[in-house]
């Protein structure tokens, strides 16, 4: 009885931790943060991305984990994929993350590479560049004007510098998959703006999946929201809540007035429909690696989705129980489902050569 017990807080702990923005608050109490004056701040050491350890995942990396041994460059497409903020330790007073801090760099790969990225990994070569990311306090309003904005910035710059490098060295004129959550998103859309929209690289863009951010139809030139799920050369979006009666009592990750005016994609059909059901369901993807189907079913949609409770079995429907916010899960609890369109997008997209 007591092994269960103990086995039963550690899932807690992970189901917390393998999510984006894991450290968030859901209530009232205002979170405190140690900080740097951003006068007084130096960055940390620039990442090179003509160097392997550099980047969190790379085809060409030696000594793979047993999850992305696969991930060996074979594959005729490539996914770029870009992680969410998982640097949020509220003691922490530097404004971005340390590329070259091991321990940093092996919770990122256990965590949103090996629960995220990884829906992904049927479908292309996976990238994902380590980068400065931005702390997660400069998402709070106290310091987004007083080095927020500029910390981000620099996030960014990695990103395209990143992505420069696997274009000049590594794409081979293969067709990309991009994808990342929240803060990865975010940086995803002015990768987007930067290299796809309205350029000869649109050709080569099988999808963009956007998971955690907000995107209205006026954020891009020529790159529109998909709405079939074989559709190609396009992006999906959208944020996932929980149905609670009251959202103003806690303070979740996104606020759901700003998400007005949000496109919405449907992460189950993939078409314009606002619901789905539970059959439909391929599957979420949970921290004892193993994928639940029929467990997940989208109630309605308004500038975002909407569910109820996943269904799983009591235990870890129990844990579902505790999470107020979803924006953690926008990815894994439609794992499975992005990962077979994933699939389906690339030959989609060769079959119409």
């Amino acid at each position: 009885m007591f092994t269960k017990i103990i086995k039963f807080h550690i899932i807690i702990l992970f189901t917390v931790l393998f999510c984006s923005c894991g450290l968030l608050k859901e209530s009232y109490n205002e979170i405190v943060y140690q900080s740097i004056n951003h006068g007084d701040y130096t960055p940390p050491i620039e990442p090179n991305y003509n160097h392997l350890d550099s980047w969190l995942v790379h085809p060409y990396q030696k000594d793979k984990l047993p999850f992305l041994t696969e991930n060996d460059g074979s594959k005729n497409a490539d996914v770029f994929f870009i992680a969410p903020t998982l640097f949020s330790d509220k003691k922490n007073e530097n404004w971005n993350s340390d590329v070259y801090d091991l321990e940093f760099r092996n919770y990122l790969i256990n965590s949103t590479i090996k629960f995220q990225a990884t829906a992904w990994l049927d479908s292309g070569n996976l990238y994902s560049p380590n980068y400065r990311q931005a702390h997660f306090r400069v998402f709070d309003d106290r310091y987004w004007k007083f080095g927020g904005e500029k910390t981000l910035e620099l996030a960014y710059s990695d990103i395209k510098e990143a992505f420069l490098i696997y274009m000049n060295k590594y794409n081979k004129g293969r067709p990309i998959i991009i994808a990342g959550h929240s803060q990865g998103a975010a940086h995803a859309v002015m990768l987007l703006k930067d290299f796809f929209d309205g350029k000869e690289l649109q050709n080569k863009l099988i999808a963009a999946y956007l998971p955690g951010t907000k995107i209205t139809e006026e954020d891009f030139f020529d790159l529109e929201l998909m709405k079939d799920p074989l559709e190609t050369g396009g992006y999906l979006t959208w944020n996932t809540f929980k149905i609670l009666k009251n959202y103003q009592k806690y303070d979740l990750t996104i606020p759901i007035d700003w998400l007005e005016g949000s496109q919405v994609s449907n992460p189950v059909l993939w078409d314009d429909s606002e619901t789905s059901d539970y059959k439909s369901h391929k599957g979420l993807y949970f921290v004892n690696e193993k994928v639940y189907k029929r467990s997940v079913k989208i109630e309605y949609t308004d500038y975002a989705i909407f569910l109820k409770m996943p269904k799983v079995n009591i235990l870890k429907t129990i844990l579902f129980s505790f999470l107020k916010d979803y924006h953690k899960g926008d990815i894994n609890l439609f794992w499975e489902d992005i990962r077979l369109n994933a699939i389906d997008r690339v030959e989609s997209y060769f079959s119409e050569l």
